[in-house]
């Protein structure tokens, strides 16, 4: 293992080495620059293919909806897998900081926001290989560009910027391939929660949209302000006198968005039996004709 790992590493570097060694030029840094920091063109894209698969119309829309529910939820839990693994496998220094290395200095001033962060594996490559996976089920013509797509726009300008190595990324790339796979196959997430999520959205649009923007708004910036927040957070909880209130307070709040979390599970859940009771209520009602009534009257 201990050889596997160090051999690893090389070729890693090798990797680096190579691509680092075209840094320097103004219009390839700016425009792996660009590729890195434009949300549009990365998760902007991916979940407005979505949203099109979403309101396509069609005799297939309905189990298309449901493995849309499970492709996203796959999407977030493979995020949270990579995340887990991050914070409990050993720490692993990002190439950009690594004073092992040789740099060849970029263009512009490298950013330090990432220093702390452990290199492995790739939140990116976890997240928009899931949705690419995802986009390749429903899409089947478009399975490679998606891929393609998700590899080299996204994820190789992040290796020449030194953020991640290249296993950071194939490490990254098979845990969201992985996940969303098994939710697809784990028949619960669509038929169960797939088909309460498509209830939900045909019996109260207007709360669906709405909740679905928000979530799908944080998607599509990878949860940059969240996570921004929660490094900040942390940093002010390491140096504050008041820590222990600040907990206090933070599991507080925690705690009630648990139960509103609950709470609309728990609506979603209502919604397949709520409207079913009220159409046959109407059908009745609709049965009980006046000709009907007046025979009943007699």
């Amino acid at each position: 293992m201990i050889v596997l790992v160090a051999t690893i590493q090389k070729v890693d570097e090798v990797i680096y080495h190579f691509l680092n060694g075209f840094a320097g030029h103004p219009w390839m840094d700016y425009f792996a620059n660009f590729e890195e920091n434009d949300n549009l063109l990365k998760g902007g894209l991916f979940l407005a293919a979505f949203w099109y698969l979403w309101f396509r119309s069609g005799p297939e829309q309905e189990r298309r909806r449901k493995a849309i529910v499970a492709i996203l939820v796959g999407s977030l839990l493979a995020l949270v897998a990579a995340r887990v693994i991050a914070n409990f496998a050993p720490f692993r220094v990002r190439p950009m900081n690594d004073l092992r290395l040789e740099h060849h200095a970029y263009s512009f001033p490298v950013s330090a926001k990432l220093v702390h962060w452990s290199s492995f594996p790739s939140d990116n490559a976890t997240f928009f290989f899931a949705l690419a996976f995802g986009l390749a089920y429903l899409w089947r013509r478009f399975a490679v560009p998606a891929m393609l797509y998700t590899a080299v726009w996204i994820c190789l300008p992040r290796i020449f910027l030194g953020v991640h190595y290249a296993s950071d990324v194939v490490v990254g790339a098979a845990i969201g391939i992985a996940t969303v796979w098994i939710c697809l196959k784990v028949d619960w997430f669509q038929a169960g929660l797939g088909a309460r999520v498509a209830a939900w959205a045909d019996a109260k649009p207007e709360v669906f949209h709405a909740v679905a923007f928000l979530a799908v708004f944080e998607m599509a910036i990878l949860f940059d302000d969240v996570r921004g927040a929660g490094s900040d957070l942390a940093h002010f909880l390491s140096v504050s006198p008041a820590r222990d209130v600040v907990l206090v307070g933070l599991g507080a709040l925690a705690a009630l968005c648990m139960v509103a979390l609950a709470a609309l599970f728990l609506s979603v859940i209502h919604i397949r039996t709520g409207p079913a009771r009220g159409n046959v209520a109407d059908a009745a009602d609709r049965e009980a004709t006046p000709a009907n009534r007046q025979t009943v009257s007699h």
